[in-house]
């Protein structure tokens, strides 16, 4: 079954032709790669899918619905998470912060009940907090001791990874990885290659832009 379906997308910055009919499927459990050199126009892309950047042209469907022309949060509460090319996390926060930012789509507490603290909202964050540690566990000692350090005082791949850590937490069905392995050193890049097929056997499915 195809899970997303992507027809004749066209995007164009003012006469520079970014995207011209781009059209394929990516199907449930498939790990798919956008492959092209720099300037091809995979990150506008991706752009594109999620909401970043409206299609001049085309059509853009997820789980059988249009979402040509969502905006972010839209696309993502619908189950579409992804990564960046340069990294965006919250830097003064701390790694716990970031990954409950990630999780906010999928809770219900607003800024009124954050602050009166009923108990159907501790008990939601108690969880929230539960499924945190339960996803950086896939990333071993390079983010789970590390859950009151400030993402700024990560090293570059540990970033990499609580970003990746981050869009799982919104609990997607799938995942845009936007070079996920950049700037890693060799056995990085392989550790990064296996997280993403253990990933796929979690029943994730995988669109990303990669050079390796």
């Amino acid at each position: 079954m195809n899970l997303l379906e992507i027809r004749e997308i066209e995007k164009d910055f003012g006469g520079l032709i970014a995207l011209h009919n781009v059209s394929f499927d990516v199907r449930e459990g498939e790990i798919v790669s956008v492959i092209g050199p720099n300037g091809a126009g995979k990150t506008t892309l991706f752009n594109c899918l999620t909401g970043y950047s409206k299609p001049d042209k085309g059509q853009v469907r997820f789980s059988g619905q249009n979402i040509t022309g969502f905006d972010p949060y839209q696309v993502n509460y619908l189950g579409m998470a992804r990564t960046f090319q340069q990294i965006r996390l919250f830097m003064d926060l701390t790694i716990m912060e970031n990954m409950l930012i990630g999780m906010h789509s999928r809770t219900k507490a607003g800024v009124f009940h954050a602050l009166l603290q009923p108990r159907w909202v501790r008990n939601e964050e108690a969880a929230a907090r539960a499924k945190v540690l339960d996803i950086l566990a896939l990333f071993q000692e390079r983010l789970l001791p590390r859950l009151d350090q400030k993402a700024k005082m990560l090293s570059y791949a540990n970033r990499r990874r609580l970003e990746i850590a981050r869009a799982l937490a919104s609990d997607p069905k799938l995942m845009l990885l936007d070079e996920p392995a950049a700037g890693m050193n060799p056995r990085e890049t392989q550790l990064a290659t296996d997280l993403i097929g253990q990933l796929r056997e979690m029943g994730h499915t995988i669109l990303l832009i990669e050079h390796d």
